[in-house]
């Protein structure tokens, strides 16, 4: 759908290449949550349907449909081509008419709406269809996020592992617009020519609690007490202003250990690791991890573990035992 000049376009390789023709619409309706991707194709769509700067006009929020007929049907003082951006507007969540758009185009005064969301059910976004260029910015998968910051890093001089990105996406998220700082913190921390590894992203990144006991549960299940117990004290550190509670901590170990048993269950019934994603709703690194670690225990093992997260927790809540011995226990017994 490369040359198309309405409709939507599907993926990010389309748009890429439907810019790359040339062959471009006056209207474009850029929506969805990932904002990296939204700011990118407005930064190229400007440059292709503008002058320059001067010959963009942008609106936020709700806005004066004649007014913009006006700017359309209006001769640009300092140039041919004249951009109107529109930045959350709301007018695609409701019934709107969007006739004032019917005199932009390539080449004169185009418009591009960015927004959080819209309806498809709407009249406005089935008209928009047959009048411009639709482009949902959804959240990319992991593959395509890590081919992204694998090539950032390359083009910053350092080597991202792959494992590195493994932990960096499955301890941020898939928000590439976060996961772009983060590595710039790391490229910040690695000199040039240098790898970017695990260690890094762990001491560097600003890990999601889930991956930060990930990590830890990852230790225990090597029998790495040392690590163990070292992420354990980075998770209640009174410094960290993220400081976890022990039993909030128990509660998300004992999580791990009742996730694990439930891979190790549907490992013995022969399912993969794609549908073991699809039954739990994880994503591929997560559950690559939990295959990993499952097989270092017996079924047998892995039920004690839980047990004894579950009697630890009822301790430390009946007053039997310190919340701080009961969470080395909970990692190293």
């Amino acid at each position: 759908m490369a040359d198309c000049l309405t409709g939507e376009i599907k993926t990010a390789q389309e748009m890429k290449a439907h810019i790359a023709s040339g062959k471009l619409s006056g209207c474009y309706l850029l929506f969805g949550e990932e904002l990296y991707l939204k700011e990118l194709y407005l930064g190229r769509l400007k440059n292709l349907l503008a002058d320059d700067s001067i010959n963009v006009i942008t609106y936020t929020g709700e806005f004066d449909s004649e007014e913009i007929r006006e700017e359309i049907e209006g001769i640009s003082l300092f140039g041919e081509k004249k951009l109107i951006v529109i930045r959350d507007s709301g007018l695609f969540k409701k019934a709107s008419d969007i006739s004032f758009l019917e005199g932009a185009a390539f080449g004169g005064t185009a418009v591009v709406f960015s927004e959080a969301e819209v309806d498809r059910r709407s009249a406005a976004f089935k008209a928009f269809l047959k009048m411009g260029v639709v482009f949902e910015c959804a959240r990319q998968d992991e593959t395509a996020v890590k081919k992204l910051l694998t090539s950032d890093a390359a083009r910053a001089g350092r080597i991202l592992t792959p494992d590195a990105a493994d932990l960096l996406v499955g301890g941020v998220g898939n928000d590439i617009v976060s996961l772009k700082n983060e590595l710039e913190k790391l490229i910040l921390t690695v000199p040039e020519g240098g790898k970017i590894e695990k260690k890094h992203v762990r001491s560097v990144c600003e890990l999601s609690l889930n991956a930060r006991i990930f990590d830890l549960t990852d230790a225990v299940s090597r029998g790495d007490t040392g690590t163990a117990l070292k992420l354990l004290h980075a998770l209640t550190d009174g410094a960290r202003k993220d400081k976890s509670s022990a039993l909030g901590i128990l509660t998300m170990l004992g999580r791990n250990w009742e996730n694990l048993l439930g891979v190790k269950t549907m490992l013995a019934e022969g399912m993969r690791e794609s549908e073991i994603g699809a039954a739990t709703g994880q994503k591929p690194y997560p559950v690559r991890k939990q295959c990993e670690q499952c097989r270092r225990f017996t079924e047998a093992e892995l039920r004690k573990k839980l047990k004894d997260i579950m009697e630890l927790d009822q301790a430390i809540k009946v007053g039997d035992i310190d919340e701080s011995l009961a969470l080395e226990l909970a990692v190293t017994c």
